[in-house]
């Protein structure tokens, strides 16, 4: 090939005034091209959030990292601006401005639970408690999937365990509504220990115990009930979401 003999300056001087998609074509014909001019791929596509995301996304650490040594920043904050108000009893979020949002990569990694791309983020100044577009911050995705041991980190790092989405859940709650049952159990001890306000336990358990009658978890009822949930909130929602079947004596 004769472009093999082409300087390595120029071969650059080439990449810069092609399209990206050539370019990648253009890299992957040879190891001596893609050497040359892989860096540059990289430092053409530092604000290509969707690339940033992919990469978080797939766990591709050596992906990732190229990206931040091309130049790119991963330390914007949310842009989730959002309020707060009460209605019948629940806790609902509104989003400002929601389509001048940006994604962040921490947000794919926390729910694929690839815990080593979210530290290194953390490491770089990402936000750990960044709102994605419907106010899920990294821990209440991670709870969400299950990743029980990202969670422990995220828990460990300080990120609200109150942080509430835009309908009102918080990690707690989304790891319930998935029946992630070793997490839910983790968080809700921490909350326990949580040193800001807190939710009673009782309104705890009621969302533990909402969505285990929901998926008809007997076991899990019987669990939750013998952790002190209210007697009449227990009987609402089992009778209510077995849908009035004949619950056993045991269950209250």
């Amino acid at each position: 090939m004769l472009i093999l003999k082409v300087p390595p300056e120029l071969l650059i001087q080439i990449g810069k005034d092609v399209e990206c998609s050539d370019l990648n074509r253009f890299l992957r014909c040879h190891s001596h091209l893609y050497s040359i001019l892989n860096n540059l791929l990289y430092q053409r596509n530092i604000h290509n959030i969707s690339a940033l995301c992919w990469a978080a996304a797939e766990g591709s650490e050596s992906t990732f990292r190229n990206f931040i040594d091309a130049g790119a920043n991963v330390q914007w904050e949310s842009q989730y601006l959002a309020h707060s108000v009460q209605h019948h009893g629940r806790r609902f979020r509104y989003p400002l401005e929601i389509e001048m949002m940006k994604e962040h990569p921490i947000s794919h990694a926390a729910a694929q639970g690839h815990a080593r791309i979210v530290e290194y983020l953390l490491d770089l100044g990402a936000d750990i408690n960044y709102r994605d577009r419907n106010g899920l911050t990294p821990l209440a995705l991670a709870a969400r999937e299950g990743h029980l041991n990202l969670t422990r980190k995220l828990i460990l790092l300080g990120a609200k365990q109150l942080s509430h989405d835009k309908e009102g859940r918080y990690p707690l709650v989304q790891a319930a509504s998935n029946c992630h049952h070793d997490v839910e159990d983790y968080l809700f001890d921490q909350l326990r220990q949580y040193p800001y306000s807190k939710p009673n336990p009782r309104l705890d358990l009621y969302w533990m115990l909402k969505y285990a009658a929901e998926h008809g978890d007997k076991d899990r009822i019987r669990y939750l009930l013998a952790q002190g949930a209210d007697k009449v909130i227990r009987l609402y929602v089992v009778r209510f979401y077995l849908h009035d079947q004949e619950v056993p004596p045991s269950f209250y």
